[in-house]
């Protein structure tokens, strides 16, 4: 007699199956892989070496330090890079996916074990982005903190991630979507946090108030400080938080009355 094979969870199947979906999506793995490399490719080529001063922000404190062009830029266009991807990959997996959780109501998920399914599924990608770059920026900078500057990535994804997701969950056109997330992209996390740019700015409170922020502050810390700036890890924390339960309140919200029409 032939062992009876276990059934996975739902939640954990549709966890697996997001691999398979991602892998079979090659031009979004493309994205994933290729772009990192490319632009920081790119920025290593290009990038001069002069000496120049940036800021860097801690609570109620400003510090400022000298460093070469080529290792500011090099750390800049790993956070620029990583939040755009997490955002549009956000897009790809929140935008279009209640027509299949029509499909997996009949495995008996629930929308909770939907949203755990794919925000895990999501935070895999983004964590492995996260070392992707870090490995990468080791390797052409002197970091002072690895670990930390994971870590910065890490919250540039979510925050990143869980925008992105937000956009796509409240637009009914993808296009739209993409269109608005590398809006803000290039301008938040690749301009305007920017330490060439906002260290000889006019007026920077704007710029404290926008997402990658403190992600940012927190990546260039740990890139050329030996000290952690615990408040902008705190902050980045709460912003994090913060997002992704809009996000998730919003597919929640979603995937509620998806399980009424099947159930009607």
């Amino acid at each position: 007699m032939k062992p009876i094979k276990k059934t996975p969870h739902p939640s954990l199947r549709l966890y697996q199956l997001s691999f398979i979906e991602l892998w079979r999506n090659r031009f979004g793995l493309l994205l994933l892989i290729v772009i990192p490399i490319v632009f920081i490719a790119i920025v290593e080529w290009t990038s001069g070496t002069n000496k120049i001063p940036i800021d860097l922000y801690r609570y109620h404190e400003t510090k400022q330090i000298i460093l070469s062009q080529h290792d500011v830029n090099l750390v800049f266009i790993g956070a620029a890079v990583s939040g755009f991807l997490t955002a549009y990959y956000a897009i790809l997996l929140f935008h279009r996916n209640f027509e299949y959780f029509r499909h997996c109501i009949g495995m008996g998920l629930s929308p909770i074990g939907f949203v755990n399914a794919r925000f895990l599924f999501f935070l895999t990608v983004t964590t492995i982005l996260a070392a992707l770059i870090s490995l990468i920026l080791c390797y052409l900078v002197k970091i002072e903190q690895p670990f930390s500057i994971f870590i910065g990535f890490i919250f540039v994804g979510i925050i990143y991630g869980a925008f992105g997701g937000a956009v796509g969950l409240l637009s009914k056109d993808i296009m739209v979507a993409i269109l608005l997330v590398v809006l803000m992209a290039n301008l938040d996390a690749g301009w305007l946090q920017n330490p060439v740019f906002y260290t000889s700015a006019q007026d920077t409170g704007f710029i404290h108030w926008l997402p990658a922020f403190y992600p940012t502050q927190t990546i260039f810390a740990a890139a050329f400080t030996k000290k952690l700036n615990s408040w902008s890890v705190l902050l980045s924390s709460i912003y994090s938080i913060g997002l992704l339960v809009i996000m998730l309140l919003i597919v929640h919200l979603k995937l509620r009355k998806v399980k009424k029409w099947w159930e009607t």
